[in-house]
């Protein structure tokens, strides 16, 4: 039998993003993926702001730039002949092609990140993305088995036995895990066995999508854009100009998408021929002699659900398995990817016996809610385009806010408790369960953002008075074992902030401190250096990572303190 700390199964996104996140945190863990390989399907393009900056911390941020096209503001989408590696990050609707020129602009999210992000949202297909995240999570250790399923199974109060069956041979073999991480997307079947409910609208429709080839270049005259809505009364639909597939390694502008809905209960998607598919596009376009090439036709089925645990013992969903929703927004795989990196470090620092098995009971306090909020932002995306009101405006969030503005309320965060995940405007100032504020500074001579400071470790960001603080630090990792990366930040402090930015940002005093999780979010925050410091930081780290006395003694111990 053999024996693993962490068992992914599923092998798209959130799957290779939690081996890469694992791996980034010293953890051995094995992939499995029923599919022969990655998908060469787009699928998911959208990289939002938050998912780069987890990105940038395992040295990929360049890696994604190079592979995609470049985003542009989504105002310049009117602009003609456009070269076909650049994007504007837009959304329109249009009464057929031939009425571009009167097209509306549903939605236009900002790619004015530099106040919030040091990165921005990128442009980078599925199909790119899932083997520049295998490559990297095989470079750093992980396992990853392709053409390799879950049979069955079975879990117990320390860990989980499954059978797994390799597809090519036939052959059969039990893993034996403390963990297993469920990202077998919408149908998963560890969801299912466990037999987690789920809650939302449910299935919204069935849908597919058609990737044709067709000569529009008359029509759009070069304008780009990322969907058109087509509400034809006859055949509504959206038009997607698609990232151009890996595979081919060129721009071919005569390549498109067009998704419509269809009932089940009077046709199934078989029936769909590729005349059929090419009269439907056509009258949606509003485009009736135009040649088409049907190259492929994809149903799907469009849903919005949450579920309603995460966590079953020492089984986690994340992805697709715990929440989907409509594609409207480019939330969905960056929902993922952010699940795998919160779950990541959580299950290190157990498994390395630096917190108790508490901690991982706020991967549900914290990413459900945030599930939910993201799904029901995707939902209002999706039913206002087609059907806008001043009700679903005013519930409406802004991008950039759903993708980097959320927060946390958990045991895992200390001094927070928000009614809602996701506020009504940023508010990133180092309040805890907010992601540290993005505020550029120097560390020697390099530029970086206090964004970029916590990969894999706590780390303790004070004023300028705030030197002993380290000695704080370095007491409590003495005692404890827990590292603590403490900075001072000030004219010339350990990061030097000649503009004072820091303090003004979060309002800290000059000897007040933030206490930085490994996920770049704010635990807790101290306005002024307290008597006994060291004292008060390892209370505070005890509570986070919920360390009982036993896990304490065993840590210290482990690490020969």
């Amino acid at each position: 039998m053999e024996e693993v700390p962490v068992l992914i199964v599923g092998g798209g996104l959130t799957g290779l993003s939690a081996a890469l996140f694992l791996s980034q945190q010293g953890v051995d863990c094995r992939l499995i993926e029923k599919h022969e390989g990655t998908t060469v399907l787009t699928r998911a393009s959208g990289i939002s702001s938050r998912t780069m900056e987890l990105l940038r911390d395992v040295g990929l941020e360049q890696t994604v730039v190079e592979r995609g096209p470049k985003l542009i503001e989504g105002a310049r989408w009117r602009e003609l002949g456009q070269p076909a590696n650049q994007i504007p990050w837009v959304v329109i609707r249009a009464n057929g092609l031939g009425a571009l020129e009167d097209a509306v602009i549903v939605e236009e999210p900002s790619l004015d990140v530099d106040h919030l992000s040091p990165t921005r949202p990128y442009w980078c297909g599925q199909d790119r993305l899932e083997p520049i995240l295998r490559d990297e999570a095989v470079r750093r250790g992980a396992r990853i088995d392709f053409n390799t399923r879950m049979d069955a199974f079975e879990t117990d109060e320390n860990g989980v036995t499954a059978t797994v069956t390799d597809q090519a041979t036939g052959q059969k073999s039990t893993v034996r895990a403390q963990y297993l991480i469920a990202a077998d997307g919408v149908r998963s079947l560890v969801r299912e066995t466990l037999g987690i409910s789920r809650a939302g609208h449910g299935a919204i429709g069935n849908a597919m999508s058609v990737l044709f080839k067709a000569d529009l270049q008359g029509i759009v005259e070069g304008r780009r854009f990322v969907i058109c809505y087509l509400p034809n009364p006859d055949e509504p639909g959206v038009l997607q100009m698609p990232e151009v597939p890996a595979v081919l390694q060129l721009f071919d502008e005569e390549r498109w998408i067009f998704g419509f809905f269809y009932d089940p209960r009077e046709t199934t998607a078989e029936d769909f021929t590729e005349e059929q598919c090419a009269q439907i596009i056509r009258t949606a376009t509003g485009l009736p002699d135009l040649e088409i090439e049907v190259q492929m036709a994809k149903p799907w089925e469009m849903s919005h659900n949450n579920a309603q645990s995460y966590r079953r013992g020492r089984v986690f969903l994340a992805g697709d398995a715990a929440h989907v929703h409509p594609p409207a927004g480019a939330f969905g795989a960056n929902g993922g990817i952010q699940d795998a990196h919160n779950l990541a470090w959580k299950l290190a620092s157990v498994l390395d016996g630096a917190a108790g098995a508490g901690l991982l009971d706020t991967y549900e306090q914290e990413r459900m809610p945030i599930g939910a909020a993201v799904a029901d932002q995707a939902w209002i995306r999706h039913i206002w385009r087609l059907n806008d009101s001043e009700e679903l405006r005013r519930a409406l969030r802004e991008s950039t806010l759903v993708a980097t503005g959320y927060r946390y309320t958990s045991d895992a965060v200390l001094g927070a408790a928000y009614s809602e995940p996701i506020p009504a405007a940023h508010d990133l100032t180092g309040k805890p369960g907010h992601r540290v504020p993005h505020i550029w500074v120097r560390r020697g001579g390099d530029r970086v953002s206090t964004v970029d400071l916590s990969a894999d470790t706590f780390v303790l960001l004070t004023g300028p008075d705030g030197g002993e603080w380290q000695t704080a630090a370095d007491k409590v990792a003495k005692a404890t074992g827990i590292r603590v990366h403490c900075y001072t930040v000030g004219p010339v402090g350990q990061l030097t902030d000649e503009d004072g930015a820091f303090l003004a940002t979060t309002g800290l005093t000059r000897n007040g401190a933030l206490l930085i999780r490994p996920d770049d979010f704010v635990a807790w925050r101290a306005e002024h250096l307290p008597d006994d410091a060291p004292g008060t930081l390892q209370n505070v780290l005890e509570q986070i990572l919920a360390r009982s006395s036993d896990t304490a003694i065993a840590a210290a111990q482990a690490t020969g303190r």
